[in-house]
């Protein structure tokens, strides 16, 4: 019997955004954004859920179909620690203007969010104890996303922390090399 790898994961360090074309494909214009102040990324698996039927004849069941349920992808909510127009506008949409710290939502068509990829950086341990020294990171690809703020509380004397949810799906723009929605990876440092 074979012993599988241990990777113990313990806090996001950074994550990477950047546009793609509207069909998925990678946009060498983009300019990809490091987010090295995330609080927190929570991953959930999406599936669309097979269904059961059964053919009954008087007393007995004749036929039984069973679909299995299918992989769609992962919804990810990213809580980061600051606002940063680049990423308002990579995630949403609309106009940036970093040098006046300023995001105004999309007002027309033309300025709807474009399909993204990340990147998630999380610290990877030997162990979960103590003693444990860091090893490198565990970098998660998702490689077509879209997403839309979340919702966002500023209370008095409390932070205001921006909130965005993303679906992660798979990224056909080329048939001849589909991307998985999820990936991941060891990584000995931060590219």
């Amino acid at each position: 019997m074979s012993t599988p790898t241990k990777n113990t994961l313990y806090g996001v360090e950074q994550v990477d955004i950047c546009n793609l074309l509207s069909t998925g494909a990678a946009d060498a214009s983009a300019t990809e954004y490091n987010i090295d102040n995330p609080q927190d990324v929570g991953m959930s698996a999406v599936y669309l859920d097979g269904t059961r039927v059964e053919l009954r004849g008087g007393d007995d069941i004749i036929a039984v179909i069973e679909e299995l349920d299918k992989f769609l992808g992962i919804d990810i909510n990213l809580k980061v620690a600051q606002l940063m127009p680049e990423v308002d506008e990579t995630i949403c949409g609309g106009t940036a203007t970093p040098a006046s710290k300023k995001w105004e939502s999309p007002t027309s068509d033309a300025e709807e969010a474009y399909p993204f990829y990340v990147y998630v950086w999380i610290k990877n341990y030997t162990a979960s104890d103590s003693r444990s020294v860091q090893d490198g990171y565990i970098k998660f690809t998702f490689s077509f996303c879209t997403g839309k703020r979340a919702s966002e509380d500023h209370g008095q004397q409390a932070f205001g922390s921006p909130n965005y949810t993303i679906e992660a799906r798979r990224n056909e723009s080329n048939s001849e090399d589909i991307q998985p929605a999820i990936a991941y990876e060891y990584a000995e440092s931060i590219s």
